[in-house]
């Protein structure tokens, strides 16, 4: 029968991801803040009411949340997973949080015998429907390697271990930070090739050709020029991110100039109206600014 696992968060991500561990065989119980977002995961998943009924008897608990506090709340609020956690369990947290909201977890389980691998992914929805996250992992790497095949085989296709507890969650948010500093990036070129009469597709087309070219661009450029913002990633959440980003960044005292002016292009979005569009859709903050849409010529 597999083992027993919570799953806690059935978002966008946390949905696909669940599916996946019950596709495998194991025995999942889901929970969510929305009981209905809980009820859509299916596969033979049963549905709990709260963290701390999805962690009992667990053997491992996997959370999805969207910030430290809800991450926080999950752990060790009223009917939270430290209430029923079971020496020698596993919590593995995809969510991405602060290093230091990882570490006070990790310490309040320890507490309790049970054990904390920070694993925030990339990819987006479609990779977690498929299986196919990559894991960037921090924490003991004794207790990493006895949870890898729920990492890569069930969840997804790739599992790199990075360091100490805390060190998945640095990572990821290195990932977002350039992530979201190439798009704007390519926002700032889009618009100045607009505004000087370049057919937007045309420049798009160019940029692929050369060595301008980016993963993150090839995915989100024709989106963009398809004026599609249906979110895989909410500009919320990266919004969010990129904070936590330049706190770290605060923390250890690394400047990071071009990550604070990518911040305030998503606070001014976010001050639009767009938090619950996909975070490509900061390229109407230029639109604003020139006053030119930036789309295909007919």
């Amino acid at each position: 029968m597999g083992r027993k696992i919570g799953v806690i968060g059935t978002g966008l991500m946390g949905r696909g991801m669940a599916r996946n561990l019950a596709r495998k065989g194991h025995q999942v119980r889901v929970q969510n803040r929305t009981r209905a977002k809980a009820q859509e995961v299916g596969e033979g998943t049963v549905v709990v009411d709260t963290p701390a009924d999805a962690a009992r008897d667990a053997d491992v608990v996997v959370t999805m949340l969207p910030d430290p506090p809800a991450l926080l709340e999950v752990i060790e609020g009223p009917q939270g997973v430290l209430e029923t956690i079971r020496k020698g369990a596993v919590v593995i947290d995809s969510s991405t949080v602060s290093p230091q909201a990882t570490k006070r977890v990790a310490e309040r389980l320890k507490a309790k015998g049970a054990h904390l691998i920070d694993a925030p992914v990339f990819g987006s929805k479609n990779e977690a429907e498929k299986g196919e996250l990559g894991f960037m992992v921090g924490g003991d790497r004794g207790v990493f390697e006895g949870i890898q095949d729920l990492l890569v085989g069930c969840m997804g296709k790739s599992a790199r271990y990075i360091g100490p507890t805390g060190s998945g969650a640095y990572a990821k948010l290195v990932f977002n930070l350039i992530i979201a500093v190439t798009l704007e990036g390519f926002n700032e070129g889009m618009a100045l090739a607009a505004k000087a009469g370049i057919d937007p597709q045309l420049m798009y087309e160019v940029l692929m050709s050369g060595r301008a070219r980016a993963g993150i661009i090839e995915m989100k450029g024709p989106n963009v020029l398809r004026r599609d913002f249906t979110p895989f990633f909410h500009l919320r959440l990266m919004e969010k991110d990129l904070s936590l980003a330049l706190d770290a960044a605060h923390g250890l005292k690394v400047p990071m100039p071009a990550l604070s002016a990518a911040k305030q292009v998503f606070t001014a979005c976010m001050g639009y109206g767009l938090s619950e569009e996909d975070f490509s859709t900061t390229i109407k903050f230029f639109e604003r600014a020139t006053g030119t849409e930036i789309k295909p010529r007919p």
